[in-house]
């Protein structure tokens, strides 16, 4: 059992000393820009033209991708925008900007998605859900979703450990033989008082020394207007307590020792405040205005990546995180006048994998993760746990002409103690994955694949310790992932194609539901025992250039998924639909690229869902329409784009009683130099 001094917690205000020590760095960079000054000679400006390609490649697992060129053509702001265009996602939005933003990938929900960005897992103990509404997509490169398995052999086991995983990648400076420093400054405004500017900035410090500073401030007084129909009257009102107020800071360091090495370091620092939207109840749209969120966030992170032999490599990461949590409700009746919860979480984690290729086709790979989670809050009699958690992968790998086929085993094992009260048992689980791809033909344009994953997820620290609402008596969920896919790829000079159609069966044993009660902060807990998920993903890609200066590119995605409650036949819910699990969702995107200005349409859609009550919700459809064009001066260039959102004005909401944003608009403009 893995052993660390109290002492390693760091007590408030421990943490107000060691917090300006974080922040530094970010000041400091920017004094490292300023007075690094080389001898600079210009040449003439080389434009290239061609077709901009995804990366479409053929794994044995469904993988989908969104680059920093598609991204574009989409109407996003943050990070969950962009999730929702994945084939098989289901996000649960709680209304407009500052609203809770959750991901489910079919049908497992949050707890089981794995978040990574830049290679390190991020996770919230507490929850056990990553909240993408706080992640921007400023300096995103690409972001992609594996379902079951990522192609990557050094992938780390707590990656791993996710029936699904998120991965983020930020832009890796790069500089030609002349360059020393670049910089992206943006500005965005828009619709319910947002202004969002954001500053990148770039350096060469040594030849193989580079930095990059990214900022960025978000705010939005979240006033829009909505609709509601209460029988044949219907009623028009704004939102109330929807502001938000955001601000990120990052800094990255990349050292490069030889072609095959490479070191890169994060410090990174997030803070907000916002309003929670209470739900809106017939003839008081204002109830629960007065409760208020604030979230603090500061890790540091590295990683590490060895080529030792053509036959060998290594990698290593570790993260040390804090965050800070206080949710205000001032008119909660209680004898105290009212709810100040805080609490306090802290994270280290380190990682180690090794991969080796044995020949003849052959490769394996071992990875080993440890992770200790504290959580403190000023509740009375608050448990104080401590979770120390291991986890292990052994893969193995074959890979021939036809025939890609990986197997893997891993091993968790989970410590819990708590400071006041009893603690949950401790628990030790061995999961299986098998994966099998076939390429029928020498062009691997065709492929069939087969994977089978079981996943196993503890309760999180609210579901077992939260007063009120932790059971102390929930078991883990176990899920089973059942897939049979084949996709089809086609590249040309001036086109490309892709097609993938999946059907999975998931089958999930002590299944546990998080519906938000009263307001964003205060849940119910839900354990409904046996879930049998059964769908469908169809993912297509497509690109086309109509001559030199004009190009066309789609991508669609659509998800049929039935998600059927199979604990109780005695009970009511038996074989009816899960809560907020649409059957029909799916997402289309259009841009048409032209030297003078580019054009893009997008559009979501959602069938009919039901509540906890199993009433129907009806389905949505919301559109979006942008353009933009860049204009090169000299060496800067300079990007203007134009967006509206839900353009025909749709009126619904995701969650009952949680209306989304009518009609809006966007204009940004950036400068890079």
């Amino acid at each position: 059992m893995l052993y660390l001094p109290d002492s390693i917690f760091l007590t408030d205000r421990q943490f107000r000393i060691i917090k300006p020590l974080v922040l530094l760095p970010l000041l400091l960079v920017c004094q490292l820009l300023v007075a690094q000054k080389d001898s600079i000679h210009s040449i003439p400006e080389v434009t290239v033209t061609a077709v901009s390609l995804p990366r479409l490649t053929q794994t044995t697992t469904p993988v989908q991708t969104f680059n920093s060129v598609s991204i574009a053509q989409l109407n996003v702001l943050q990070l969950s925008d962009v999730v929702k265009h994945f084939a098989g996602v289901t996000v649960k939005d709680y209304g407009g900007i500052g609203g809770l933003k959750t991901v489910s990938i079919r049908g497992l929900g949050a707890t089981h998605t794995g978040v990574s960005y830049d290679g390190v897992p991020m996770s919230d103990a507490q929850n056990g859900q990553v909240d993408l509404g706080r992640m921007t997509l400023v300096n995103v490169e690409e972001i992609s979703l594996a379902n079951g398995n990522s192609a990557d052999l050094l992938q780390s086991a707590r990656a791993f450990s996710n029936a699904s995983l998120l991965s983020v990648q930020t832009e890796r400076p790069h500089f030609d033989s002349l360059q020393w420093c670049k910089g992206t400054l943006s500005l965005t405004g828009g619709s319910f008082g947002l202004i969002h500017p954001s500053l990148i900035l770039q350096n060469k410090l040594k030849s193989r020394l580079y930095s990059s500073l990214i900022a960025d401030f978000q705010y939005a007084d979240g006033k829009y207007p909505y609709t509601i129909h209460n029988g044949d009257s219907i009623e028009h009102h704004r939102r109330a307590n929807s502001d938000v107020k955001i601000f990120r800071g990052e800094l990255n360091l990349f050292y490069f020792p030889s072609k095959h090495n490479e070191l890169k370091t994060k410090l990174y620092a997030f803070s907000s405040q916002r309003g929670l939207p209470g739900a809106v109840i017939l003839y008081n749209p204002y109830s629960s205005q007065g409760q208020r969120l604030q979230e603090d966030d500061y890790f540091a992170q590295a990683s590490y990546q060895s080529q030792f032999t053509t036959t060998t490599r290594f990698s290593a990461s570790c993260k040390a995180a804090y965050s800070y949590t206080r949710y205000i409700d001032p008119y909660f009746l209680n004898s105290t006048g009212g709810i100040d919860n805080q609490f306090r979480q802290q994270e280290y984690y380190v990682n180690a994998a090794l991969s080796q290729h044995i020949g003849h086709g052959f490769d394996s790979s071992l990875a080993t993760d440890l992770m200790v989670n504290h959580v403190n809050a000023n509740l009375t009699d608050f448990s104080q746990p401590t979770r120390y958690t291991s986890f292990t992968t052994l893969k193995g790998r074959y890979t021939s002409q036809k025939i890609n086929a990986e197997g893997a085993l891993l091993f968790t094992d989970i410590r819990e103690q708590t400071e006041v009260g009893a603690s949950a048992p401790n628990r030790q689980r061995l999961s299986p994955m098998m994966s099998i791809a076939f390429n029928p033909f020498k062009n691997n344009d065709l492929q069939l694949r087969l994977f089978y994953k079981e996943t196993y997820r503890m309760p999180t620290f609210n579901e077992l310790y939260y007063r009120g609402i932790g059971n102390m008596a929930l078991n883990p969920e176990v899920a089973q992932q059942f897939n049979a896919g084949i996709s089809y790829l086609l590249k040309s000079s001036g086109k490309y194609f892709s097609v993938s159609t999946d059907v999975y069966y998931n089958k999930v044993k002590n299944k546990i539901i998080a519906i938000p009660a009263k307001d964003l902060f205060i849940w119910s807990m839900l354990n409904i025992g046996k879930v049998h998920i059964q769908g469908v993903d169809v993912a297509l890609r497509g690109g086309y250039t109509l001559s030199k200066n004009v190009s066309l590119t789609a991508d669609a995605g659509y998800t049929y998924q039935h998600d059927i409650d199979r604990s109780n036949s005695q009970n009511s819910s038996y074989g009816q639909l899960i809560a907020y699990a649409p059957e029909h969702s799916g997402a289309a995107t259009v841009g048409l690229m032209t030297n003078l200005v580019n054009f893009s349409y997008n559009i979501l859609f959602s069938g009919d869902r039901y509540d906890l009550s199993h009433s129907r919700l009806s389905g949505y459809s919301e559109s979006g329409v942008s353009a933009w064009r860049k204009f090169e001066m000299g060496n800067t260039q300079l990007q203007a784009k134009a967006e509206v959102l839900n353009a025909f004005d749709s009126q619904y909401a995701v969650v009952r009683n949680y209306p989304m944003p009518g009609r809006s608009w966007r204009i940004s403009l950036s400068w890079k130099w």
